[in-house]
Order: structure tokens, then sequence, then C-alpha cells
């Protein structure tokens, strides 16, 4: 919205459009999610992985991703900021049957339906959309492990 026009002593408000970041998009998030899902081991990643990977996209942590997947360390902590609207996307997913809920290596996860890989082949056939994204989850998203995700987190692998 802009500022009022005053015109003869009154003044009246006109709506104007807002652009919204790309990210604060569902349909970019979703986007994501599906790619996430796609490109990971049986079409199936954990919800802390999903986050590591959102994270990383949208936080900027490229090089921290790719050191912790290229790398055998033991530990390298990953603080991890859980996002709402990353929830609710995830949740969306889930709720139009793109992705079901599963469990990968105790922790929870979800799986492409038949639908979801429909949709994640149907984003493939744009190449001029979500270009870094999609390098960035080709190049990391099989090599961030279940394994891999423990350790970012700090867990103990027999807990």
């Amino acid at each position: 919205m802009t500022g009022p026009e005053i015109t003869d002593g009154r003044f009246s408000f006109k709506r104007r459009p807002i652009p919204v970041p790309g990210d604060l998009r569902i349909v970019w998030r979703v986007s994501l999610i599906l790619l996430m899902l796609a490109a990971s081991r049986s079409r199936r990643a954990s919800l802390a992985k999903l986050h590591i990977l959102n994270d990383a996209i949208r936080s900027n942590k490229i090089g921290r991703l790719k050191a912790a997947t290229d790398s055998d360390a033991r530990t390298l902590p990953w603080n991890l900021r859980v996002e709402p609207a990353f929830a609710r996307a995830i949740d969306f997913v889930v709720g139009e049957h793109l992705a079901g809920w599963t469990k990968t290596g105790g922790r929870a996860s979800l799986q492409l339906t038949a639908n979801g890989m429909t949709a994640a082949a149907a984003l493939g056939e744009f190449q001029d959309v979500l270009q870094e994204e999609r390098a960035i989850i080709a190049e990391h998203a099989k090599e961030l492990t279940e394994v891999r995700v423990t350790a970012l987190l700090g867990e103990r692998a027999d807990a």
C-alpha cells in the first residue's frame, strides 16, 4: 500500500501490489522439497536432512555443506535453523500427496509418491528455473547421508 492521496481535504488509499521475494513463496519451497527428495537415495530424506539442505540454500552456507559432504570428519556441528515457512511447505507437500511420511535412520522422513515423482520430473523440464538450487541439490543431496546428518547434528550414531 502506498501513502494517502490528499485532494480537497479528502484522502484515499490505493492498493498496490507488493512483490514477495521468491524464497517466501510456497511454490518455491514446494519445488525445492520435490527436488531434494528426487535427488536423495530411494527418493526419501529425513526432515533433518531437508532442513539442513534448506538452511544451506537459504543462508548461503554452500561451502559449509560442501565440507560436510566431502569430509570424513566425525563431527562438523551444524546450527540447524528450522523455518516455519519450510515446515508449512512440507505440510503442503504431504497434504497434496506428493510425498508421504516414513522413517529413515530412526528419524521422521518424507518419501516421494508417484504423484511427487511426476511433479519432480515436470520441474526438470524447466531448465531456466531454480538453476542455483538445482546445482546445489544435485551436488550434495546424495552425499548428505543420514550418518552425516547425525554427525552434523552432534548426535551419537548409536544413540
